[in-house]
């Protein structure tokens, strides 16, 4: 990524707490969601930090964030055992004591007993334990209520601390709900301009010399995200002026690797289209192993969409074909490409089509399958302009 000096200094910090992801044992995938919801709303996120479920090393990591950060984002530790220590270990960096919350408790009696839990355990208490003076973010989709909470620090700038569940489920809602309009509505958003697109057939490293050098003379900043087989390149500033030149200059260079507007995958486009059609297409898929119907077939494309392996038997009006991958499935590591064949009937009308695409191990069914899914979009595109 390249960046301008005149960027300002990073507003939000994500704190995600918990023995599991120290240790590995699940993703954290709340930091990846918080921080590209903040950022495609403008938001400048600055450190992510993990840290066990221990009171010195949560009080540790608090303090340390809020040094160099006007907002900090807390997720987990939020449940009714022992082991759960955040609201203990915000209350002591705060110097408040916990106060318990009556209406929080209520809330969690009655959700407790809508499970047929009649009498709740004396543990589920301290879920109705918050700082003094915060703010409470009650939780539909749980037992464990949010928080938010402000102090002054040292500098005399007010700072803003958020306390979330950790179970994404009731995690996000609450972000969406409270936590970025909070962020909105005292000018946490920062960066004022900025777009960003999907490409394909094109690595992380070319794209990017091509597009920072266009954007370097200018006070704009680039960013990339390797998707595989995406990649997700950023045009982002502050400069009003700078972003309307370096715009169309961007465009034009991914031009030739996007697929539609840049905006959706082609599996997504794909579906979409699916779901406009007067008839059914059936597709004979004798190269993914059953992967692109796992990622086609959903209900709503269900009744629009079926998958055939009897290609002997075949009627359908609207159909593809597709064969290839041989490499792949017989384990042949030393290529560099590989070939799909596909054959694309429309009402007793045929045409093929075969293409070589890059061969990256077990990696290529998934590349596959979204060039498969541009090329089937194509073809029942043409069909309405035909």
């Amino acid at each position: 990524m390249t960046r301008d000096k005149s960027t300002s200094s990073h507003q939000v910090a994500l704190l995600a707490t918990g023995d599991e992801i120290c240790n590995g044992d699940i993703i954290n995938s709340n930091s990846q969601e918080i921080a590209q919801r903040l950022f495609s709303q403008g938001i400048q996120v600055g450190t992510h930090m993990s840290v066990s479920d221990n009171l010195a090393d949560l009080e540790t990591a608090m303090r340390f964030l809020l040094q160099n950060h006007n907002a900090l984002i807390i997720t987990g530790g939020l449940g009714p055992t022992s082991d759960d220590l955040t609201r203990v270990a915000l209350a002591q960096v705060l110097q408040r004591p916990l106060v318990f919350d009556e209406p929080t408790w209520q809330a969690i009696v009655a959700r407790l007993d809508r499970f047929g839990i009649h009498t709740p355990p004396e543990s589920n208490r301290q879920q109705a334990l918050f700082p003094k003076d915060a703010t409470i973010i009650p939780n539909p989709n749980g037992t464990a209520a949010g928080c938010m909470a402000k102090q002054t620090n040292d500098d005399g700038l007010e700072q803003f601390i958020f306390m979330l569940p950790g179970p994404p489920v009731e995690c996000l809602p609450l972000f969406d709900n409270t936590v970025l309009p909070t962020l909105k509505n005292n000018h946490f958003q920062k960066i004022v301009h900025y777009d960003k697109w999907l490409l394909f057939n094109i690595s992380e490293a070319e794209i990017a010399e091509k597009l920072d050098k266009i954007a370097q003379p200018f006070d704009c900043m680039t960013g990339y995200r390797f998707w595989y087989p995406y990649i997700e390149c950023k045009l982002y500033s502050n400069n009003e002026v700078d972003f309307a030149t370096v715009l169309p200059l961007i465009k034009n260079a991914i031009a030739p690797y996007l697929i539609g507007d840049g905006k959706s995958t082609a599996s997504e486009l794909l579906k979409r289209e699916i779901l406009t059609l007067n008839e059914t297409l059936t597709i004979c898929d004798f190269a993914t192993g059953g992967l692109l119907e796992s990622v086609l077939k959903t209900p709503e494309t269900n009744s629009r969409l079926n998958f055939s392996y009897d290609i002997k038997n075949m009627s359908a009006e609207l159909q593809v074909t597709i064969t290839g991958l041989a490499e792949f499935w017989q384990q042949e590591e030393d290529h560099r490409s590989t070939t799909l064949e596909m054959t694309f009937m429309n009402h007793g009308k045929q045409q093929a089509d075969n293409a070589s695409i890059p061969y990256r191990g077990y990696r290529v069914k998934q590349y596959a399958v979204e060039f498969i899914c541009n090329q089937i979009y194509i073809f029942l595109r043409s069909l309405k302009h035909s």
